[in-house]
């Protein structure tokens, strides 16, 4: 293919979806080289074979995929490692998104109650240590109940943000540095809607205890265990 059938980087900048800072730093990075760069004016021309590839970078980086995963995706031999890149990127997503929900919450907060914290006046609960048997199916049983981000630098599901009061851990047992219980662990949580919250958690594979009842003495409660055996209490906020 002659210079003058390839297409100026203008040009396949427009066909591509791409702008002409991103096509540089493309080149540079070695994702999307050009066909051809004039050795006296640096200027890039590239092939309209190159446009599919262009246009899958351009869809891509659009979902936010990192260019290291980018590369991995357009460079597979297969569509398995292709795929496998997005299931990760589907759950680092989710996972932003819990984050963010969680921040809308509070600056909800904030707005109606002010952004003053006050002064914790007793002792609290703020962690309870659990073990589980198979970590994968705990965090989408939290995350998708309770909405919960599973921090991996503390090994901890975190509710709320430090230092407001519904900030709590619960931390997974990790051998050695974090021993666990000897057996399940049984917590307590308060919770918006307790019969929604309970249906949520049978639905992520919960086991019922106890059913939502109301009784004299306490707010609405039920209580169900957790995929690896654990008792969480649920009670009305």
């Amino acid at each position: 293919m002659s210079n003058s059938d390839l297409l100026g980087i203008g040009g396949f900048a427009l066909l591509s979806g791409l702008s002409l800072h991103a096509l540089r730093h493309y080149d540079e990075v070695g994702l999307l080289r050009p066909a051809h760069v004039d050795p006296a004016t640096g200027y890039r021309r590239y092939r309209p074979g190159q446009l599919r590839r262009a246009r899958l970078i351009g869809a891509l980086r659009r979902i936010d995929l990192p260019l290291d995963a980018v590369r991995q995706v357009v460079d597979a031999t297969g569509p398995a490692a292709g795929e496998a890149v997005l299931v990760r990127h589907r759950q680092e997503l989710r996972e932003r998104a819990h984050a963010l929900s969680r921040m809308v919450r509070t600056v909800d907060h904030y707005i109606e109650y002010g952004v003053d914290m006050p002064q914790p006046t007793s002792p609290r609960i703020a962690q309870v240590t659990i073990n589980v048997s198979d970590l994968e199916q705990t965090r989408a049983f939290y995350e998708s109940v309770f909405e919960a981000t599973f921090n991996e630098e503390i090994h901890s599901f975190q509710f709320g943000t430090w230092p407001s009061e519904e900030f709590f851990l619960l931390t997974v047992a990790h051998q050695p540095d974090h021993p666990g219980p000897a057996g399940p662990s049984r917590f307590g949580l308060l919770v918006a809607d307790v019969d929604a919250t309970h249906r949520r958690a049978l639905d992520a594979g919960a086991t019922e205890v106890e059913p939502p009842v109301d009784r004299p003495w306490k707010p609405r409660s039920s209580c169900v265990t957790d995929p690896s055996g654990n008792h969480i209490d649920l009670f009305q906020h």
